[in-house]
Order: structure tokens, then C-alpha cells, then sequence
């Protein structure tokens, strides 16, 4: 019987050796922010995803990856974690991505009885449309970026939310999934009015248009997400980037082959200028 017993204690040790050596991390929560919207629907993104890491060896996994040669390259934290939350949730099949940049914090919040510790990994980078170029005209391709951008009138931008850009979880339907600790901001350029919006973040109580700096939704299905907004340029701005863009052809002009012939049509064109004038005075005395 004693033989039985131990056979049976070896068989469970054996079975449970693995699982001790086996990574496990626990996604303690993920925020994702998009910000500094550029005029052609590029947008920065930030993404902090936070991790509990349980026993030594996740530990030792961790710390090997923040310090190593590991550090910036994604596959190797999705692959270590394997937590399906780490990963870019802005879908790289609908947007240029670039300047990616992954930094993984140090361990902290550390407990020795319970054996846990603290992680983060912080990923930026650039989400932008895809472009093609004819003839040397580069044209967005529709369907991509973050954003699509429409100049419906002068001065004025629209930017409709391209939620194939997303890549949260999703439901059956098809819609955005945001669980209790996934968080999506965004960040609004100045003077934004906000038009249309589907669903409204519950903290949110406002009948639009409305002119709101930043939105936050969390712990929510998006149905049928919607998000459109307009951002009006100031008339000074305008003025200022045509008089930016005329002396910017001007100089392009003087440092072509013709330059120098245009600067000898400007000064005579300004020396008959000051004759005439000089001539049409000297009669009036």
C-alpha cells in the first residue's frame, strides 16, 4: 500500500512541476489614448498596459525582457504574457504604422507573501492613413486611418471615426467590447465641436454639437460605434499660411534656373515703379 502511495505522490508531483515552472501574468488593465489628430487623420497613440506578474520565474521573464534585448519587440512580451491584450489596438491591416517605441516599466507594488509584482509596457507610436502616389500626388487610400478627414468648407476639417482601425475585442455583431478594465481615450484638437456620437461615454451629458476636449469609454459594448467631429482653422491662421506659402514660392523660385532673371524683372519693375512716381511729382511742382 505505502508503495501505491508513493507511486501516486511521484505522479502528482510530476504533473505539477510543469505548472510551477509555467509563466503566468494576469492583465490588470489597459488604456489606450489617441491624441495631437493632424489635419491628415494621423494620430499619436498611447498605449499603457498594465500587468500582474505571479511567481518567481514570471518574474525573472519579465525583468529579462524590460533589461534585454527584448524589450522593444512586441512578439516577444505577447508571446511571454500570452494575454491577448498585449498587442497594438489600433489594427496595423488599416493603418501605417510609425515610430513604434514599446518601454517596459520596472517591477514595483512588489509583495513577497504573495508573491506578485507590478508591470507595465508603455507602447507609442503613429497611426496614419495609407497613401498611394500618382505621378508624384500621394492620395489617402479610402478606408484607412484612424480617422477619415473631409475639408467640406473653407476652414473647416471633418473627421469621421474609422472603427475598422479599432482592434479591441469585438462581439459576435461585430462590435467594440470594452471590458471593466480597458479604457479608449480621445483627445480633441482645440475649439473641436463634437456632432455626432454612438454610444456616449457615461460620463458624458450633453446634447450635441457640442465643444468637448476629451472622451473616455470604458466597460461597454460600442454599438454601431460613431464618433464625428469638425475642428474650424482661425481666419489668422489662414492668412498666415498663405503669406507662409508665397514666400516659401518665392524663395523656390529665385533659387531655380531662373532666378536671376526674376530678380532683375522685380527690380525693374519696381526702379520704373519709383520713376513714375518721381516723374508724376516733379510735374505737380
Amino acid at each position: 500500500m505505502d508503495g501505491r502511495k508513493a507511486i501516486l505522490v511521484l505522479a502528482i508531483l510530476a504533473l505539477l512541476l510543469p505548472d510551477a515552472a509555467r509563466a503566468e501574468f494576469l492583465l490588470e488593465s489597459v488604456d489606450v489614448e489617441a491624441s495631437d489628430i493632424s489635419p491628415d487623420g494621423s494620430v499619436k497613440i498611447r498605449e499603457s498596459i498594465k500587468l500582474i506578474i505571479n511567481g518567481d520565474y514570471s518574474q525573472a521573464l519579465y525583468d529579462s525582457g524590460y533589461s534585454g534585448y527584448s524589450n522593444n519587440d512586441l512578439s516577444f512580451w505577447s508571446t511571454t504574457t500570452s494575454l491577448k491584450d498585449v498587442k497594438r489596438h489600433i489594427n496595423p491591416a488599416k493603418t501605417e504604422i510609425n515610430d513604434f517605441t514599446l518601454t517596459p516599466q520596472p517591477r514595483k507594488k512588489c509583495n513577497p507573501v504573495q508573491g506578485i509584482c507590478h508591470g507595465e509596457l508603455i507602447l507609442e507610436y503613429t497611426a496614419s492613413p495609407a497613401y498611394n502616389t500618382t505621378d508624384g500626388v500621394q492620395t489617402p487610400v479610402q478606408g484607412t486611418g484612424l480617422f477619415t478627414v473631409e475639408n467640406y468648407k473653407p476652414r473647416t476639417t471633418r473627421y469621421t471615426l474609422n472603427q475598422e482601425a479599432l482592434s479591441f475585442t469585438t462581439t459576435e455583431q461585430g462590435n467594440v467590447l470594452l471590458e471593466d478594465n480597458v479604457r479608449f481615450t480621445m483627445k480633441f484638437p482645440s475649439g473641436t465641436l463634437v456632432t455626432k456620437l454612438n454610444p456616449l461615454p457615461e460620463s458624458v451629458d450633453v446634447a450635441l454639437p457640442a465643444r468637448i476636449s476629451e472622451l473616455t469609454w470604458e466597460d461597454m459594448v460600442l454599438v454601431k460605434f460613431t464618433a464625428e467631429f469638425e475642428v474650424e482653422e482661425s481666419l489668422q491662421k489662414e492668412v498666415s499660411e498663405f503669406f507662409s506659402g508665397f514666400v516659401r514660392a518665392v524663395e523656390s523660385g529665385l533659387a531655380g534656373p531662373y532666378g536671376f532673371a526674376i530678380i532683375i524683372l522685380a527690380f525693374i519693375i519696381i526702379g520704373g515703379y519709383i520713376y513714375i512716381r518721381t516723374a508724376k511729382r516733379k510735374k505737380e511742382e
